[in-house]
């Protein structure tokens, strides 16, 4: 029971943090595209909604993906390109779904970069993000050492 709760509590924090990153990745690029491409349109009301619900729902895939995450460096591509296909193809859903994207070649292209713009941005800040924990419990490790060894 106590290793059900664990895994919970570890998808838990990995959804709440990639909504984070997904949502500010996703109105980013819905900020770009919108001022590049909405030709003075004002943004509909209930687009912040959908913004979130499919932040929330590839939010909640990444957690799962990343509960999964493989062992061996060689399946990590495999793993990118399955990760990246899933959130794309979720995406264009959502995007058909909402009205963002236009059923044609065009329109899926254009919702294919939008979600590399996303997946770049979330990789970067989460790598980033990572290395400064990772510098954060070395530095923790290196004083506990050093206060162990003046004792």
């Amino acid at each position: 029971m106590n290793k059900i709760i664990n895994k919970l509590k570890i998808f838990a924090e990995w959804f709440v943090e990639w909504f984070v990153f997904i949502t500010a990745g996703i109105l980013i690029i819905c900020a770009v595209n919108f001022l590049l491409f909405s030709g003075g349109e004002d943004l509909p009301g209930d687009t912040l909604g959908h913004i979130l619900l499919s932040a929330f729902v590839t939010a909640a895939e990444t957690a799962v993906f990343f509960m999964a995450e493989p062992v061996k460096k060689s399946s990590m591509i495999l793993w990118f390109v399955l990760h990246f296909g899933c959130l794309t193809a979720t995406m264009l859903v959502c995007g058909i779904r909402f009205g963002w994207v236009d059923a044609s070649v065009f329109g899926f292209t254009e919702m294919v970069v939008s979600v590399a713009g996303v997946y770049a941005f979330a990789i970067v800040v989460y790598y980033i993000l990572d290395i400064h924990r990772a510098e954060q419990i070395n530095r923790r490790l290196r004083e506990k050492y050093q206060e162990e060894e003046e004792e």
